[in-house]
């Protein structure tokens, strides 16, 4: 998971998951099955919450055939609880959980409520809420190391081993509503909404302010600024499942979902100008990626001779509407006037894009369960239409168009089971994305430097292969993964072409990610359950066809180690986490960071107060 806090993204929001070396945009985010915002680069990914979940499926590697064409990288896929996860065959029942983090102080408490009305209905309601302020940095030094702290300490700044001031609310809700008139029909309809509201004093920045770009004084002051992050996610879906008991049809799910996503930044700065002048500036930014969400799935289940298909057929499609607004006033006291300046930010062109794709996949078993073969087709398509504002500013050969494409993307899975518990299998997939409304149409012409748009950015494209061995015990498994995973077309971000004062994205000919990958799991006891987990990787990239390669920056060897104690009489459960890293020692650049290696020591405690029966 990654989270950051700079002076663009004070407020330590999520941006992503990052699975093999490849993190952001390029691993997809589902809740429910309904597709989660993008990030853009004054944006945030920090629409999870995980309150209600009833599972979090992991899918690492391109996952184009079942689950997107876009998921390059990986899926992390939410389930949220149903109601009959909370009733577990009584007519009514309830869960409450209280939890405190001392990283942030954060409280939180939530409840589940669930009931059974009559032998066809059943209903939940969720409610949570959360409050926390700025993590606390144990390690961190005032000095910034080897980068000094630049900051105005006697301005009453934030030192820098210390993050700014904030204070953190988020309220969820949660219902859901099961009528299942027949044994054949369940219909399914959900109402998710998520706020979260974060103030920050942003103090690191009180005092006399340098030029990013040369580092000198600009002669302003700044003697109080404060920001403001207010997110919200909604999904409401209707999901119906049918068991056809066909010859051709054994299941058929449809979900109509629509899912608005938002946020808005504020900030508002009292300073002095370099000619004396007392100012008020208050900034907005206002962002949404709303969609409108149809999937078809079917499945069929039939054999031919000895082998027996499970075979999962459909269509996933959405159309999605995307905005960005950004407007900066700045009242000067002084002489009394106002002056507002439009588009300024990452500013780009507003967008409709209209994904529609139709996908296959045949899973057939073998030798009475022991060999399966996975066998995938996806064919996706993809239109993009900018509908810039009348702020926006178009540059000259680089209008705004409209950008279409498509691609028939393939997989194969094999697993083989064999004596004492033992699997081999081996996996290959293909991904496809498109670029971003962003990434294509940003433009925002500035003093120093220009924000240049890209309108023939090409589709990022992987191929992805992966072989494994699993060992399953008694008393737990231990699991081994290699795997390698080529993209073309990976779009860099904000490249500065030589000799110009611009910046822009651009596709790099090549970037190439492998690694191995350590899993395991053993019960000490029935009690005590010891988990671990590590990964290695490398990576390199090509920015042309025929140049030499280059490190392409990816984590570092990592690893978990987990123990947990069960105490089930009392309804206890104990967790020891440890997190390790080793010290980076190859970036993109050579100029970048390379922190050093570092362990995390985490301790949990779960009390389950009671368990009544109603």
């Amino acid at each position: 998971m990654q989270r950051q806090t700079t002076s663009t993204d004070p407020f330590n929001t999520f941006g992503g998951f990052t699975i093999r070396g490849v993190g952001g945009n390029r691993v997809q985010m589902l809740v429910d099955g309904s597709r989660m915002a993008e990030r853009i680069t004054d944006g945030t990914r920090d629409y999870l919450d995980f309150g209600f979940t009833k599972q979090v499926d992991v899918v690492k590697g391109p996952a184009s055939v079942l689950w997107g064409a876009d998921a390059l990288g990986g899926v992390v896929a939410v389930q949220n609880l149903d109601p009959e996860d909370i009733l577990q065959g009584q007519n009514r029942a309830g869960t409450g959980r209280l939890a405190f983090d001392g990283l942030n102080d954060e409280t939180a408490v939530s409840v589940a409520l669930a009931q059974q009305f009559g032998p066809d209905l059943a209903m939940m309601l969720g409610v949570s809420h959360s409050a926390a302020h700025e993590a606390k940095l144990s390690n961190a030094r005032d000095d910034g190391r080897i980068y000094g702290c630049p900051r105005n300490l006697d301005y009453g700044a934030t030192p820098c081993g210390a993050l700014n001031p904030a204070d953190i609310s988020a309220d969820r809700l949660l219902v859901k509503a099961v009528w299942t008139p027949t044994d054949r029909q369940r219909f399914e309809f959900s109402l998710d909404h998520l706020q979260r509201d974060t103030e920050v004093q942003f103090d690191s920045g009180l005092g006399p302010v340098r030029s990013t770009m040369t580092g000198l004084p600009t002669g302003e002051v700044v003697h109080d600024y404060d920001r403001a992050l207010d997110v919200e996610r909604s999904r409401y879906a209707l999901e119906h499942r049918w068991t056809a008991g066909l010859a051709w049809l054994d299941e058929l799910k449809t979900t109509l979902a629509l899912a608005p996503h938002s946020y808005e930044r504020s900030g508002q700065k009292w300073s002095t100008s370099a000619a004396g002048a007392s100012l008020i500036t208050r900034d907005s930014l206002a962002y949404s990626e709303d969609f409108i969400e149809l999937d078809l799935q079917a499945t069929s289940r039939f054999h031919t001779g000895a082998a027996r298909h499970e075979v999962t057929w459909g269509f996933d499609g959405d159309l999605t509407k995307t905005d960005y607004s950004r407007l900066d006033v700045v009242r000067n006291l002084t002489t009394g006037t106002t002056t507002s300046t439009p588009a300024g930010g990452f500013n780009f062109a507003n967008a409709d894009t209209r994904r529609a794709d139709l996908y296959l996949q045949d899973r057939i078993e073998l030798l009475d369960g022991a060999l399966e073969l996975t066998p995938g087709l996806r064919y996706a398509t993809y239109r993009l239409d900018p509908r810039p504002n009348a702020d926006y500013v178009p540059v000259e050969g680089a209008e705004p168009r409209r950008r279409e494409d498509e691609e028939l993307l393939k997989s194969l899975g094999a697993l083989y089971r064999f004596g004492g518990g033992w699997q081999v299998w081996g996996h290959y997939g293909e991904g496809f994305k498109m670029p971003t409304a962003q990434q294509l149409y940003t433009s925002v012409p500035g003093a120093f430097f220009d924000l240049v748009p890209a309108p023939g950015l090409e589709p990022e494209h992987v191929k992805s292969v992966e072989i494994g061995l699993r060992r399953d015990l008694d008393r737990g498994f231990l699991g081994l993964t290699a795997f390698n995973a080529d993209y073309t077309n990976f779009i860099q971000n904000f490249y500065n072409p030589p000799g110009t004062s611009d910046y822009t994205y651009r596709n790099l000919s090549e970037v190439r990610v492998w690694g191995l990958e350590l899993e395991g799991r053993y019960s000490l006891t029935d009690r005590l359950h010891l988990t671990g987990a590590a990964s290695w990787q490398k990576g390199e990239e090509r920015a042309e066809a025929g140049a030499s390669t280059t490190p392409h920056t990816v984590s570092p060897l990592t690893g978990t180690l987990g123990l947990s104690w069960d105490v089930p009489q009392h309804g206890l459960t104990l967790d020891l986490v440890g997190t390790f890293a080793q010290a980076v020692k190859k970036t993109a650049n050579e100029t970048d960071l390379k922190p050093a290696g570092y362990g995390v020591i985490d301790a949990y405690a779960a009390w389950e107060v009671s368990t009544r029966r109603c």
